[in-house]
């Protein structure tokens, strides 16, 4: 049984920890490999700390083996709001975590007519996942500078809110 609800304080170890873990798991052929050695454990419980709104766990089997962080878009002027981030460890993917995370951020943006997440341009397990939840490519792109030389390049995905009041 998968269970979602709203991260508490205890825990910040465990969703710093699957942060960790998940950006290993994905992005080891996506992202340049310093820029990977550079994420660090510590980084990660540090951001659950810093940032604990919005954000849920998911358990499964009384373990929590996923998170998504969600709050309004910071980059539209129009009613949008925006799944920031979505991991599930890669030994409990497919067994539908992803999707129920991702319906409860859908389920908490309900003020927002449109929902968007930024994904990496050479993601296309991502793409391809967002897409067969109903999210589109809406052409925004943006490139983040994170280190000398090397810069993200997303690709911004949308999907209309059949939730919004």
């Amino acid at each position: 049984m998968i269970i979602i609800r709203d991260m508490v304080e205890k825990d910040y170890e465990r969703k710093g920890y699957i942060h960790f873990r998940s950006w290993l798991e994905s992005y080891d052929r996506l992202l340049d490999s310093r820029y990977l050695e550079k994420h660090s454990l510590e980084h990660c419980i540090n951001i659950a700390k810093k940032y604990p709104e919005n954000t849920l766990v998911a358990e499964y089997k009384n373990e929590i083996v996923g998170f998504a962080a969600y709050n309004k878009s910071s980059d539209s002027d129009i009613n949008r709001g925006e799944v920031y981030a979505l991991y599930v460890l890669k030994d409990y993917q497919k067994l539908g975590i992803g999707k129920a995370l991702m319906d409860e951020c859908i389920k908490r943006l309900v003020t927002y007519e449109y929902v968007s997440v930024w994904v990496l341009h050479n993601n296309i397990p991502a793409i391809t996942w967002y897409e067969h939840y109903g999210f589109k490519m809406d052409g925004e792109t943006k490139s983040v500078s994170v280190m000398d030389n090397y810069q993200l390049n997303e690709l911004r995905m949308t999907l209309r809110n059949e939730s919004y009041l």
